[in-house]
């Protein structure tokens, strides 16, 4: 059989297609975060799900049950942190394989449950099955965010200045220590393997978002600014041009794109699961972002870049222009620049 060639971006467009237009208590349905629901009261219900593939997403290898298990709820978290929201109920699907012990499934469950307990979630059901092919993970989650509040994709305008809410390039530099054994400094490699095994949801970060008004988008960073930032500019009708020189990438992930032959910018915008928020907010707000976040006791949003007219995103380093659009993590790509494993 001859292979699509068009990549998870247009598959989802075009099975969005398939499925018809969604009834009219969904306000936001396929292309946004969360599917946002309007069951009456001041809250939009907020629901969305994520899936971890043993040999995509994580190998047992240098991941322990009890941080797959918190990772697999923390990455819908940030889905809903992405727009303003909090999560409140929780379903698991678990595909166990079926010569592994079920014990482990325990230490699974154990890292889960004190992800949900970190941030007031209840796991309230789910299904459990035999998953011969390897270990598989779908989290269903459900929260709530008032209807004045909520974070889109959608609302960036030209003139918008963009904003990340940490840094870049860390989770992907993890991967790489793990996965070929590198060998560097602990305060440089520890950072770095902990945002890869352990990612923090920017939860309270969001809620500030929506709560002040500050942000006019939204979105987390899973697949890398590439693709994350073009999300937003497809939704909102406009373009974006990044600063290379203004990206937060850490020294530890340039060293580590050093002893792998990369380009640490490769890393920051291309490699994903940084799981920090990405967003965009215009010039009288952005002033208002080192007190609001400092206030919080959170810290301060780093400006990478601008809103413009046009359709693509660029990156701008001295004496050179190149558009990324799209240039981050695609399960379908046929030639993949990175694999999250």
């Amino acid at each position: 059989m001859t292979r699509s060639r068009f990549g998870e971006v247009e598959l989802i467009a075009r099975l969005a297609g398939i499925f018809g237009a969604a009834p009219p208590e969904v306000a936001i349905g396929i292309a946004d975060d969360c599917a946002a629901l309007n069951l009456g009261g001041p809250d939009y219900w907020l629901w969305t799900m994520d899936s971890l593939v043993e040999g995509v997403h994580f190998d047992l290898a240098y991941m322990s049950l009890a941080q797959l298990g918190r990772k697999s709820l923390a990455v819908n978290l940030s889905d809903l942190a992405a727009m303003g929201g909090v999560a409140r109920y929780a379903l698991l699907s678990l595909g166990w394989p079926p010569d592994r012990d079920l014990s482990g499934a325990l230490e699974f469950g154990e890292g889960l449950a004190a992800c949900a307990r970190d941030f007031g979630v209840a796991v309230i059901g789910g299904d459990t099955v035999s998953s011969p092919a390897g270990l598989a993970i779908t989290l269903t989650v459900l929260g709530m965010v008032p209807k004045s509040e909520m974070l889109r994709r959608s609302g960036a305008r030209a003139g918008d200045l963009i904003y990340v809410t940490g840094p870049l390039g860390e989770a992907a530099a993890g991967l790489e220590i793990l996965r070929r054994g590198l060998q560097l400094d602990p305060t440089l490699s520890e950072p770095l393997i902990r945002a890869h095994l352990t990612p923090q949801p920017q939860v309270a970060a969001g809620r500030l978002l929506a709560r002040e008004g500050l942000a006019t988008a939204c979105i987390d960073l899973s697949d890398g600014i590439a693709t994350d930032l073009m999300h937003i500019c497809r939704l909102s009708g406009v373009g974006a041009k990044l600063s290379a020189e203004a990206l937060p990438v850490p020294s530890g992930v340039k060293i580590v794109a050093r002893m792998v032959d990369h380009n640490p910018l490769e890393l920051a915008l291309q490699g994903g699961e940084d799981y920090q928020l990405l967003f965009t907010c215009s010039p009288a707000q952005a002033a208002l972002l080192p007190t609001v976040f400092a206030r919080a006791g959170l810290r301060l949003p780093n400006r990478i870049g601008e809103v413009v007219e046009g359709t693509d995103v660029l990156l701008l380093s001295p004496g050179n222009e190149k558009i990324i659009s799209g240039g981050g993590y695609d399960h379908f790509r046929l030639d993949p620049q990175t694999s999250k494993n």
